[in-house]
Order: structure tokens, then C-alpha cells, then sequence
């Protein structure tokens, strides 16, 4: 009986280390994704206009909606303007820009860029509409061409304030809102972000249940019982041999009923502290020391 209990701690104590190195794990890469959330927010760039088509009021709006599409759905939005000598080589241009950019979001090519090119001396231009293929089940085709063609366009064909873009942006929103909540009513499930504080509350139940079975699982397994009286035994601890830096110490341990007067005492090994305890415990150290209980 002295040895299962024995293995039973040993077994106990591992676990429980198991579970509080996963536990500093877990939290760890959470803060870690926090930080690294709230620093990216920070530095992200919505609207790179190099050419001049955005008012500072107009840039503002378009700044909050991008921002709260990123955060609500994880989906970059970026408008670039620049003015070009001409439209020949627009198309390249563009491509090998959004090949670049759609990669460096780090959002799965989650990523929808509005590139505008203005020739020089010139008050129209040319504008694309590049969708990433993250997004390609939400934003088809047909629906970039009709966003293009029919609200930003329009809106933008003075180009002096930028309500094109605007509307552009307000309009990919929405679309993204509608689909996202077609596509959660046909799962069955919202898509949503992580909540800590809400996971534990809602799992406060099973968290009980785990204390619950632990405390259980101590005192059935771990509190001593009096073998005459059922009674509590108190423990006390006498240190025999002091554990050397390669080599086990020695103690007593006495268990005492003061109910009946029952008393019982277990030598038992003392590890060394630090990386040569952990190896001599790993290694099974214990195998060479004697254990012996006695009875009164």
C-alpha cells in the first residue's frame, strides 16, 4: 500500500506539472497574439494616395471602415493612387504590386486592393480591382466588376474628393456582411473572434467538475488515514541525511494519530535540488535506496 501511494503522487505531481507548463503555454501565446494584434492595428496601412484624390475628410472615413472590416473580419483593405506618365504598362504595374502586398498582409491573401493610376495632366484615369483568393468565395467576379463599374467609378469621375472610394469601400463592407451572415446561417455557426473571458464563463460548469474531482481524487488518494480509528494522521518530517549535489539524503517521515495514538514511520529519499535531482528521478535513482515503515 505504501508503494501505490507512493507512485500514485509521483503520478499526480507529474500530471499536474504537465498541466500547469500547458496552461503558462497557452497564456503565453495569447498575450503574445494580443500584443502582436494591438501593434499591427496600430501600424497598418489603409490608404496609400500618392496622387492627391482623397480629402482629409473623406480619408478619415475610409480609414474607420477598413479598420473595423479588418477587425471584425480579418480582411485587409488597401486604396492606392499614383500618378503615371501613361496607362500602357497599368496592368503589370498593378499586378506585381498587389503579388507583393497580398502576401505581406499575413491574413491567408484575405486582401482587397482599389489601385488607381492617373496619367499625368490628366483628370481620368484608371482603376482595378484585385480581390485575394482568401476571398474569392465572397467576392466573385461579377460582384468586383459591379462594385468597379458601378459605385466607384461613378462616384470618383471629378476627382477631386475621393467619394468614390467612399462608397466603395461602404459597399464591399456590406456585401461582406450580408454573405458572411448567409454563410453562418448555413453552418449553423457565427463567425466571431475568440473571447477568453466568455469561454471560461461558459465553461465554468466543467471547471467545477475538474476542481471538484480533484480535491476528491486528494483526499481519497492522498490525506493518510488512522488503519485503527479512521482517524486523520498528522505528518512530521526528520531529516536523516542531507542530499549531497550527485547524491540522495535521507528522511523520516512520522505519521501520528493522536486520536487512538496509532503511529507510523516511512524512510524515504531526498533528491538533490535542481538538473541532478530531475535526472536521478528520470532515471529511477530511487531503486537503490531503501524504504522501510514502521508500526507502534
Amino acid at each position: 500500500m505504501i508503494y501505490s501511494n507512493v507512485k500514485l503522487k509521483k503520478i499526480f505531481g507529474l500530471v499536474l506539472l504537465v498541466f500547469c507548463f500547458f496552461s503558462s503555454q497557452i497564456w503565453a501565446q495569447v498575450a503574445t497574439h494580443t500584443e502582436v494584434s494591438s501593434s499591427s492595428a496600430s501600424s497598418v496601412s489603409f490608404i496609400e494616395d500618392s496622387a492627391g484624390l482623397i480629402k482629409a475628410e473623406v480619408r478619415q472615413q475610409i480609414i474607420e471602415i477598413c479598420r473595423e472590416i479588418e477587425e471584425k473580419m480579418r480582411i485587409r483593405i488597401l486604396i492606392r493612387t499614383e500618378k503615371v506618365e501613361n496607362l500602357i504598362d497599368s496592368q503589370s504595374r498593378v499586378e506585381a504590386f498587389f503579388a507583393e502586398w497580398i502576401r505581406s498582409i499575413n491574413l491567408d491573401k484575405r486582401g482587397v486592393l482599389i489601385y488607381a493610376l492617373l496619367p499625368e495632366g490628366s483628370e481620368h484615369g484608371k482603376v482595378h480591382l484585385r480581390v485575394g483568393i482568401g476571398l474569392k468565395y465572397l467576392i466573385t467576379r461579377e460582384m468586383g466588376e459591379k462594385i468597379l463599374n458601378q459605385v466607384i467609378l461613378p462616384n470618383n469621375a471629378t476627382n477631386n474628393d475621393g467619394h468614390g472610394f467612399l462608397e466603395g469601400v461602404s459597399t464591399v463592407k456590406r456585401m461582406l456582411l450580408d454573405e458572411l451572415k448567409r454563410d453562418g446561417t448555413r453552418k449553423g455557426t457565427h463567425s466571431s473572434t475568440f473571447n477568453l473571458r466568455n469561454f471560461l464563463w461558459t465553461s465554468k460548469e466543467i471547471m467545477l467538475a475538474l476542481l471538484v474531482a480533484m480535491f476528491l481524487i486528494y483526499v481519497i488518494f492522498f490525506v493518510e488515514r488512522c488503519p485503527r480509528c479512521n482517524g486523520a494522521l498528522k505528518t512530521s518530517i526528520e531529516t536523516l541525511k542531507e542530499p549531497g549535489e550527485n547524491s540522495l539524503g535521507l528522511r523520516r517521515r512520522i505519521f501520528a494519530c493522536e486520536r487512538c495514538g496509532f503511529s507510523r514511520r516511512k524512510k524515504e529519499p531526498v533528491y538533490p535540488s535542481g538538473k541532478a535531482g530531475l535526472i536521478m528521478r528520470l532515471t529511477g535513482a530511487r531503486r537503490n535506496v531503501k524504504i522501510d515503515s514502521q508500526e507502534n
